[in-house]
């Protein structure tokens, strides 16, 4: 099965972030590497791979037209930045993340996070979701 990404930003000039929102990554380095290969194929600059309780951040930097270019740039206990228990149920907890990363754009800085998580938001993830239109990359069941 080809990879799905749950949730894209886009702006006019492509996809500024992919996320994959899943409750268990059962096999981290082949969800790595998809994600990895759809960031490359759709010239993504950022992407996410995010469960309830660890976030993992890559970033494209452009120096192959491979998946080699891809590296990761962050992995991060994500516990703090829920506002409420992540539901339970697979497309509930992508549109939960969703809404997640809409709200925190008007919360930062303010959040007490862990200092590292903080920047990553800044520099990666909230100017992204500022700028671009964030929309469910599948229908959600």
């Amino acid at each position: 099965m080809a990879f799905e990404p749950d949730i894209l930003i886009t702006t006019p000039e492509g996809i500024a972030l992919v996320v994959e929102a899943k409750l268990n990554l059962k096999n981290l380095p082949r969800s790595e590497d998809e994600l990895k290969r759809y960031m490359v194929v759709m010239r993504c600059p950022i992407g996410l791979l995010i469960t309830p309780e660890r976030m993992w951040l890559y970033r494209d930097f452009y120096t192959a037209d491979s998946a080699q270019s891809v590296q990761r740039v962050g992995e991060f206990d994500v516990a703090k930045l829920w506002d409420r228990e992540p539901p339970a149920q697979e497309a509930a907890f992508e549109a939960f993340v969703q809404q997640r990363l809409e709200d925190l754009v008007a919360e930062y800085p303010n959040r007490e996070l862990p200092k590292e998580l903080n920047e990553a938001l800044g520099e990666y993830i909230l100017p992204a979701v500022a700028t671009g239109e964030m929309r469910a990359a599948h229908v959600r069941y």
